[in-house]
């Protein structure tokens, strides 16, 4: 009886995978903040490690994988620096709930919503660069996908600005500007992880076309 052929492990779709986790991370963040509650955070900071670790798993096994081929789909380092950087945008979404924690952040401000309602188009933008990625050879809308995702992340530098001036403006004590900034930096932080990724699939389609 023959062995059935081992099944190819499918990079493209692990890629996928991955920024799934850091939508579902985004979503789960903006229903925790809608109705946030300090007193409750610590169980929820604990859920939302869980979603970040499945992500942990899924890029362990990419590497894994990319180890033992010897005929990736596209140049080994493409695939290991999109995994490392996906997983990033799951922590930088993490890293939210971690810092709110940390810093006993009693209530929201006005324009959080904003910052993650981003965060939440910046990760389904994400999503529909690496979803359209394996068909880089001939697709007529990646480009226009990668162009999209940069044009958040400039939205996401002018958000944080603006929160920033208006903080420094508004705040009324030295310890709420230093934690409110610090908490800016982070959300602007998840708009960075998401262009990056945009930047290194289109290094990407340049290097493999």
């Amino acid at each position: 009886m023959k062995k059935k052929a081992k099944k190819n492990f499918d990079y493209f779709e692990s890629l996928v995978k991955m920024s799934e986790f850091a939508l579902e991370e985004a979503k789960y963040l903006k229903e925790v903040l809608a109705t946030y509650d300090p007193e409750t955070l610590e169980e929820k900071k604990t859920h939302m490690h869980e979603l970040e670790h499945r992500c942990d798993m899924e890029k362990h096994d990419l590497t894994t994988a990319l180890v033992k081929d010897f005929l990736p789909p596209i140049e080994r380092e493409d695939l290991f620096n999109l995994a490392h950087m996906t997983d990033n945008l799951t922590d930088c979404v993490e890293n939210v709930m971690v810092f709110l924690y940390m810093a006993d952040i009693q209530k929201m401000r006005e324009d959080v919503p904003q910052f993650v309602d981003l965060i939440i188009e910046c990760c389904v933008g994400v999503s529909e660069v690496l979803r359209e990625f394996p068909n880089f050879k001939k697709s007529e809308k990646l480009a226009s996908l990668i162009v999209a995702l940069n044009d958040l992340e400039e939205q996401g530098d002018k958000l944080y600005m603006d929160a920033v001036r208006n903080l420094s403006k508004m705040a009324k004590t030295t310890r709420e500007v230093i934690e409110w900034r610090d908490i800016y930096k982070i959300f602007e932080n998840c708009f960075d992880a998401a262009e990056s990724i945009a930047d290194n699939v289109e290094s990407a389609v340049m290097k493999n076309s």
